[in-house]
């Protein structure tokens, strides 16, 4: 090799950065923690759609305001006074009465051929006349139980056949008020259910294709409390607080009062969350080479003893105690489900006055807003549109009295 080759291979060999490091087999170590919880779509924004042409969502927020009052006007249907042959009420009284049946913001998620409408309820006026039955049998037998106890001492001078005919006309008389109520809250209660079946809903949905010329789809999904849902009690609140004389604070403690709140160790629900020995890659940290660990080449019994198999318990045990494992693998994987706390705020042109005083601001919260998982166990989870905490439901309401404007906000916020 010649003295200029040597030169040429030194100046190559001098500047080539021999800084890679041998790495033995075995030392990286996987530890997996439990995956993020997404929530659904339709949390994320309350009208997901993507369309190519950009001027086709201008009046999309128009349509919204259109479709909620169309949805909410539905709701608050009732029959004429005169065909139940009551007192007229006007609409300023009816809107202060709470046995009607409330409707959140529709959360809409658009696809090619159909939009589908997830709408929250709460069915007040089907409680109310429920209990109003209940006590109307109640009452009518109490009734019948007392007539014959005051007819007693009538059959003693009477002659048998005036007593009955005294006693079958009281009866009667009795009857005839019962009925004529019965018959009012019967038709007041197939009204509220015939509101959720097809037969009315497809009125509603022909309303609702003509803004967005696609099929509408219902998603209607019943609460059992006002407090669930930050829609319902903002609205309450709202429409309590335009009276002249509201309580702000004792309407904010009649609300807070009526959420429950589970009974937990505080300490340990917000300890480090331990690793999950369960998960594949905590078992075996080394899946480098997966044929080391399998016995006879065969995966499926490697997952069977690894994670829990319902197709063969769903064989070896009955079917009931299998559908109650199936629904407790579903409902355990679902966040926020439990209520964590509550928030009200109230804020704006709220004395009892008539005069132009300054704006008052009330505060009133039950439990807490936090996110257990993030800010205490230390697990990673998605803001909504990056900056909204997924636990939360938010709303805002604002209204206006003869003083000026108020609004009133609402928290609601969940944990696992």
């Amino acid at each position: 090799m010649n003295n200029k080759t040597r030169n040429y291979i030194y100046i190559f060999s001098k500047y080539i950065k021999n800084n890679y490091k041998i790495i033995p087999f075995k030392v990286k170590i996987m530890d997996v923690w439990s995956t993020r919880y997404f929530p659904p779509v339709s949390k994320e924004w309350i009208n997901s759609i993507y369309v190519f042409n950009q001027n086709n969502l201008k009046n999309f927020p128009m349509y919204d305001i259109n479709i909620n009052n169309l949805i909410k006007n539905f709701c608050n249907l009732q029959f004429n006074y005169k065909f139940l042959s009551r007192k007229y009420r006007p609409s300023r009284l009816r809107s202060y009465s709470l046995n009607k049946i409330y409707a959140s913001k529709a959360e809409i998620k658009h696809t090619n051929n159909q939009a589908i409408l997830t709408v929250y309820v709460y069915n007040r006026e089907k409680i109310s006349l429920l209990k109003k039955i209940k006590r109307l049998k109640k009452s009518f037998y109490n009734k019948v139980k007392l007539l014959i106890h005051k007819n007693k001492k009538i059959f003693r001078f009477y002659n048998s056949e005036n007593s009955n005919i005294i006693y079958n006309k009281s009866i009667k008389a009795l009857l005839y008020k019962n009925l004529k109520l019965l018959r009012k809250y019967k038709l007041r209660l197939s009204l509220n259910k015939s509101k959720f079946e097809e037969k009315l809903l497809y009125k509603l949905k022909n309303f609702i294709i003509r803004f967005y010329n696609k099929k509408v789809e219902f998603n209607i999904v019943n609460i059992r409390s006002v407090v669930f849902h930050s829609d319902f009690f903002t609205k309450i609140v709202r429409s309590k607080l335009l009276k002249k004389k509201a309580k702000i604070l004792s309407i904010m403690d009649f609300f807070l009062n009526k959420a429950v709140l589970p009974k937990v160790n505080r300490i340990v629900e917000k300890s480090l969350k331990k690793k999950d020995i369960n998960f594949i890659e905590n078992k075996y940290k080394y899946l480098l080479n997966i044929s080391f660990i399998l016995k006879n080449n065969n995966l499926s019994e490697l997952l069977n003893k690894l994670y829990y198999n319902i197709i063969i318990d769903y064989y070896n045990n009955n079917l009931n105690k299998d559908y109650f494992r199936i629904y407790e693998i579903i409902f355990n994987s679902i966040n926020y489900k439990n209520m964590a706390g509550i928030r009200l705020e109230a804020k704006g042109r709220l004395t009892k006055r008539y005069r132009a005083d300054r704006a008052v601001f009330k505060v009133k919260w039950k439990g807490g807003l936090k996110n257990i998982d993030s800010s205490y166990k230390k697990l990673s989870s998605v803001n909504i549109r990056g900056y909204l905490k997924p636990n939360i439901d938010y709303s805002i309401f604002t209204s206006k009295r003869r003083i000026g404007a108020f609004a009133v906000k609402g928290w609601v916020s969940g944990k696992s």
